[in-house]
């Protein structure tokens, strides 16, 4: 590997782990949105991908990259297709599912529980490839299931600390998280540049939503309890933060892009402590550690 290659992937593990970072802030101020606006996860969404979707294509055509982009697009038709796919499930369902839980139980419980997506990573790959996981990748799967049971119950089968639907809201969006990076994959294999498959896929979601929500109203948006986090949302939560996320991808495996993303847990438990004062008992703790030793165990097993 040439020293090139390293600085290549070093730089890319940190900007993964950086987008981890910017969506857990993303979390905490859709968290304080929801307790200050009467708007709904679905216009949010819509406002989320809308607003970063037209920045980011602002960007794209000043840089000129816009309409080279476009002529390998139109080159060959089909990657029209994968870029619509990608939209729906790796960029709508993503943020609209993870929207939805944070609405339900909070930034904290919501990134915690988005820890076990390696796990869905692992399994996807045994099944693709009809062979049984390996030992380290069993044993990284049986720590998330447990990590999350800890979670979500205190220890407790009889007491649902996090409610079910947040945990399955939680669930579905690392399951549509692992796809787009299983699948962004398939999309960088076609020399896609990486921030225009980000801003066509916001566009195209930002498109879709909007079919889907009734009496859009965007003042509600731009009122002063709420306008600040609806900012720090589209711009850092999402065009900068999806932006960093697929220009690190490019040079990592989606297993080594679930491991940086460990930032973000982390991160919104932090923020979690000193926006709203959220607490956790000692369980629930030990439950979080369990789903962290689930990302980093395959990597680091792997190294020795």
């Amino acid at each position: 590997m040439t020293e090139g290659m390293i600085l290549s992937r070093n730089l890319a593990l940190i900007l993964v782990g950086a987008s981890g970072i910017c969506w857990a802030s993303s979390g905490a101020a859709a968290q304080d949105f929801f307790n200050h606006s009467t708007k709904n996860v679905m216009e949010l969404t819509n406002i989320r991908m809308l607003g970063a979707g037209f920045l980011m294509l602002a960007i794209l055509f000043l840089q000129g990259n816009l309409k080279f982009s476009m002529a390998r697009m139109n080159r060959k038709p089909k990657l029209w297709l994968y870029l619509l796919i990608y939209g729906i499930v790796g960029i709508v369902m993503v943020q609209f599912t993870y929207f939805k839980a944070v609405s339900i139980g909070g930034v904290a419980a919501t990134t915690v529980i988005l820890s076990a997506t390696p796990a869905m990573v692992v399994i996807w790959d045994s099944l693709k490839n009809k062979k049984m996981p390996s030992r380290i990748e069993t044993a990284a799967v049986i720590l998330a299931i447990l990590g999350v049971f800890l979670l979500v119950t205190g220890g407790d089968i009889s007491k649902i600390v996090v409610p079910l639907s947040c945990v399955f809201w939680s669930l579905t969006s690392g399951a549509s998280f692992a796809f787009s990076m299983i699948f962004g994959k398939v999309l960088f294999a076609e020399k896609i540049n990486p921030a225009f498959m980000t801003t066509f896929g916001m566009l195209i979601g930002g498109l879709i939503t909007l079919l889907m929500t009734d009496n859009f109203e965007l003042t509600p948006f731009f009122e002063r309890e709420v306008i600040l986090n609806v900012a720090w949302i589209v711009i850092f939560g999402t065009a900068i933060a999806f932006f960093i996320f697929n220009a690190g991808l490019k040079y990592l495996t989606p297993e080594e892009s679930a491991l940086t993303e460990l930032t973000e847990p982390v991160a919104a438990v932090v923020i979690s402590y000193f926006a709203f004062g959220a607490t956790f008992d000692l369980i629930e703790y030990f439950g979080m550690i369990l789903v962290l030793m689930a990302v980093v165990s395959p990597i680091v097993m792997k190294k020795f």
